[in-house]
């Protein structure tokens, strides 16, 4: 990590110094003195441009020229640039964070100044100056943010035990072949018909149209699916299994810390992608390129680099199980045709990475290709809804747990896309 970031200085900075020392179409005093390293007196001067006075905050992060000539400087970039222990991620002043983030909030992208605690913010002209110093100051904030939450005794080294240490999660008590998952048979299917969708007992003699409830009775059904059956009209078969509980593996959300590393460098790298894109540098750029390939091991994919029997790695083989159940579960938001598409699960994920002990019987050889998931409103669970914000709460509750584990994200995770989640920030230990 500590040979990335190097690399990362040595192509950014050279620009941004080189760019704060040449650019003189504001004010000729505030240009000057910033040649003169007068950085605290540019960067309170509401005369000087937004461009001048973020350089001058960028200036006194230690984000300057002399700064990086000094022997050693890219081996402690913690000395190097004043940086100190953070308390969170969104930790935006403490030692010289603030300072970066001062300059964020003058020429910083919507992205950026929204997600910042900038009541003095002001949007940027979109100028070809601001957005480079706005591009050199998120590459500031990055390493900052690395730094400053990961370099436990803030040597100026990664160490990969300090990488261990933040982001290994606390998986006793899950079982991967789903015990402690709650998940039962609830005996009726989805019968699909073209366009049409019904719910069904699992022998097919009671079936009722769907009309935005999965968990409808089925006493007053009719003989409607054997008949579409009979007369092969039904195109799949989608068992339901109620969910009755599950494992909090955010344990009550002390995770958030994980949470929110994983927003602010999503945050960041959005708003870097942005800034290349403003200033015309392609994707194919070799100075981009080189920003690809500082945060490769943080974009990932949640892969293992160095992989045997398959790609993932190991710490995110047990968090995917619960991935598995809460990334498209409906809520309470959604609509009546949206929910036809929600709570579904590949039928060969939940029986071998989720539960391995459930089955479904199909009815003439029918295809089972996904299943639906549907939660339990009480505990003991005798009622059952399809929104998991419905689902039973209070404390370790399967509302709490699930609502806990969506809050690590529920985007998959697609290597060098430009976007960190949860699933790739735990993995970074094994690249």
């Amino acid at each position: 990590m500590k040979t990335i970031f190097r690399l990362l200085l040595l192509f950014f900075l050279p620009l941004m110094l080189a760019s704060c020392g040449d650019k003189k179409e504001s004010a000729q005093s505030c240009s000057i003195q910033l040649d003169e390293k007068k950085y605290s007196t540019v960067s309170e001067n509401e005369n000087c441009s937004n461009y001048e006075r973020a350089s001058g905050y960028l200036g006194q992060a230690g984000v300057s020229f002399a700064n990086f000539l000094k022997t050693g400087a890219t081996e402690n970039l913690t000395q190097t640039l004043g940086i100190s222990k953070l308390s969170s991620p969104t930790d935006y002043t403490t030692g010289n964070r603030g300072y970066v983030t001062k300059a964020q909030c003058l020429i910083g992208s919507d992205t950026i100044v929204n997600s910042r605690s900038c009541p003095d913010g002001t949007r940027r002209s979109g100028s070809t100056d601001e957005l480079e110093i706005s591009m050199f100051a998120n590459i500031a904030d990055f390493i900052y943010l690395s730094y400053g939450v990961l370099d436990n005794n803030l040597n100026g080294k990664l160490e990969k035990f300090e990488i261990e240490g933040f982001t290994k999660l606390q998986t006793e008590g899950i079982d991967t072949k789903g015990i402690g998952t709650g998940l039962v048979a609830y005996n009726r299917f989805e019968v699909v018909t073209g366009s049409s969708t019904y719910i069904s007992q699992s022998d097919l003699t009671k079936c009722v149209e769907y009309n935005g409830d999965y968990t409808v009775p089925l006493d007053e059904g009719t003989d409607a699916c054997a008949l579409l059956l009979a007369a092969g009209s039904v195109t799949e078969l989608r068992p339901i299994f109620k969910l009755d509980n599950m494992k909090d593996i955010t344990a009550g959300g002390t995770l958030n810390t994980l949470v929110s590393m994983v927003s602010e460098l999503s945050t960041i790298s959005t708003a870097l992608s942005s800034d290349f894109d403003s200033l015309g540098i392609s994707s194919e750029n070799s100075v981009r390129k080189q920003l690809t390939v500082t945060l490769s091991k943080l974009d990932n994919g949640a892969k293992d680099n160095n992989p045997t029997e398959n790609d993932n790695c190991s710490a995110v083989s047990v968090f995917d199980v619960m991935f598995l159940l809460v990334k498209n579960a409906a809520d309470n938001s959604t609509t009546f045709s949206e929910l036809k598409s929600k709570n579904l699960i590949s039928f060969t994920d939940l029986t071998t990475s989720v539960d391995s002990t459930l089955s479904a019987t199909t009815v003439n050889a029918l295809p089972i290709t996904h299943a639906r998931i549907v939660y339990a409103k009480d505990s003991p669970a005798t009622t059952y809804t399809d929104s998991y914000e419905e689902a039973w709460s209070g404390e370790n509750s399967l509302y709490e747990a699930m609502n806990n584990t969506r809050k690590l994200g529920t985007d998959d995770s697609v290597k060098g896309d430009g976007k960190v989640t949860f699933r790739e920030l735990i993995c970074v230990a094994e690249n």
